[in-house]
């Protein structure tokens, strides 16, 4: 999992096709449909896309990123970065491309959205009013600037994973992806990779800007999620990902996601 992605596997996918046939459009607007379990291969566009899930979930990848992207949450990706999708559940996205030649103000690298209602509300505007065959009108421009401004603000990462490209670490993290309950200290994993503790906490740290205990919370939280739409209760969830208190869980979880396990469950979709 931790590994480049392959570009060789790449297919080019609707959005590609859009692209090349409004190449002249400020942006464009497609809804996708995914059974659970699709794989959308490694690919990249000419644009910018946001990818924003009305239902289900999405777990992304870049070559030196992972993000769990659910119904609440929008991922931004920069033009020509590779990427892939596996949907988690049922899903059905909004993917929404932005022409580089009407944007100049994006992010530089991939990052995940919180969805506000204003940000739902402009989506959903856009996606009504965006004809691909005809000149746009000012209106829709105007709606355009409006959500630049909403990308430029800060990221939310929490559902951001940064992926460790030190061979020190790569074993590590390719085990709590596996095993994301694991309770292996990092004293247990220094022993085995041969380096001591205070250098793979350094290496941690130095790399992923995260401490071990830090990026292994995150990686669990975003695994909850995946559980959780999978219609596991709560209870079962704690203790899949390794937490023996379950209110532990609950807090940790309303912490980094502001609501709780259960809110996430019921949480409505977008018609």
């Amino acid at each position: 999992m931790t590994k480049n992605i392959d570009k060789k596997t790449y297919a080019t996918p609707d959005g590609n096709t859009l692209i090349a046939t409004y190449s002249c459009q400020p942006l464009l607007i497609n809804t996708l449909n995914m059974a659970k379990g699709f794989h959308d291969k490694p690919h990249q566009h000419a644009w910018h896309q946001i990818i924003f899930p009305s239902r289900g979930l999405l777990k992304c990848s870049t070559d030196t990123h992972q993000f769990c992207i659910p119904h609440h949450r929008a991922l931004f990706i920069p033009a020509h970065t590779w990427h892939e999708s596996r949907a988690q559940q049922d899903t059905t996205f909004i993917a929404v491309y932005l022409n580089p030649a009407s944007l100049t103000h994006l992010p530089a690298s991939s990052q995940p959205i919180e969805v506000t209602p204003f940000f739902r509300e402009l989506i959903l505007k856009l996606r009504q009013s965006v004809v691909r065959d005809q000149e746009q009108p000012p209106g829709i421009l105007r709606l355009l600037a409006v959500l630049e401004d909403e990308l430029s603000t800060d990221k939310d990462s929490s559902l951001e994973l940064p992926m460790p490209q030190d061979r020190r670490l790569i074993p590590i993290a390719d085990e709590l992806l596996s095993h994301p309950g694991s309770t292996k200290t990092l004293a247990q994993w220094a022993r085995q990779t041969g380096a001591t503790e205070r250098t793979l906490s350094r290496v941690f740290q130095k790399e992923i800007q995260l401490t071990f205990p830090q990026w292994r919370q995150r990686l669990r939280l975003m695994t909850a999620m995946t559980l959780l739409e999978q219609g596991l209760p709560v209870q079962d969830v704690a203790h899949e990902i390794g937490y023996q208190s379950v209110s532990a869980f609950i807090e940790a979880f309303r912490l980094a996601f502001k609501l709780t396990p259960q809110q996430f469950k019921h949480q409505r979709t977008i018609e």
